[in-house]
Parts: structure tokens; C-alpha cells; sequence
């Protein structure tokens, strides 16, 4: 018989979820340059909800994510990976960091990364080998 989780696990990683997607709608939304009325406006909505979506408080129906993928110019899965621990949502967000940054910054970043790691590693050599 499968165990059920703690309802009030599952609450707070709802709001962990709806706080993250709330940050990545504001930072997409910076990024075009709008404002929250336009955004909303570009929806048919109301300002205030994308403010409360933006400050966690609610989180966008299924319907409202596909309305705001497609007006900030991104995936579905580009507003929901932020915060997951999946190698390859995070290597999607690095990745879009590196959007706008000429030749030389890029590989300014890559050097830091690596160097970044390999000091991470070292410091705590038992987390690499598990990892492998």
C-alpha cells in the first residue's frame, strides 16, 4: 500500500514552487521590458494578479502559464525550471544567462564556473565521487 505524503510537505513545496515561478514571470517580464500593466493587459487580466503571482501569493491556472509563456516569449517549462533540481533545468538557466553576453564575457563566466566547481570539489570531495 503506498504511503501518503504530509499534506503540509506537499503546502509548502506548492509554495516554494509558486514563490519560484512568481520570480522567474517577474524576471521574464523585466527582461521584455513591461511592466506589470502591460503584461497583464497583453492577457486581459488585471495588474494586481500578475503582482500577486509575482510576489508568490498565487500561483497562474494552467491556462494563465500558457497565456504568459506566450506573451514573454518563452516555454511552458521555461517559467517551472527555475528551482528544480534537474541537471538540465539548471544548465537551461545558465545557459540563459549567457544570452546577451559577447564572446570574451561568456568565457569569462565559463572560466568562473569551472573554477568555481573545482574549488566546490575539492573542498568536499566525497559529494563528486557520489555524483559520478
Amino acid at each position: 500500500m503506498p504511503t501518503r505524503r504530509d499534506p503540509s510537505t506537499d503546502e509548502a513545496q506548492d509554495a516554494l514552487l509558486t514563490s519560484r515561478v512568481g520570480a522567474a514571470i517577474a524576471e521574464r517580464r523585466r527582461a521584455r521590458g513591461l511592466t506589470q500593466a502591460q503584461l497583464a493587459e497583453m492577457i486581459n487580466l488585471e495588474q494586481e494578479a500578475v503582482s500577486r503571482w509575482e510576489r508568490g501569493i498565487r500561483a497562474p491556472t494552467l491556462y494563465r502559464l500558457q497565456q504568459l509563456s506566450d506573451a514573454l516569449d518563452c516555454s511552458v517549462d521555461q517559467l517551472l525550471q527555475r528551482g528544480s533540481k534537474r541537471i538540465d533545468d539548471q544548465l537551461s538557466i545558465v545557459s540563459g544567462a549567457l544570452h546577451g553576453l559577447d564572446a570574451s564575457e561568456r568565457a569569462l563566466v565559463v572560466q568562473f564556473v569551472q573554477q568555481f566547481t573545482d574549488l566546490l570539489r575539492t573542498q568536499r570531495p566525497t559529494r563528486g565521487k557520489q555524483r559520478k
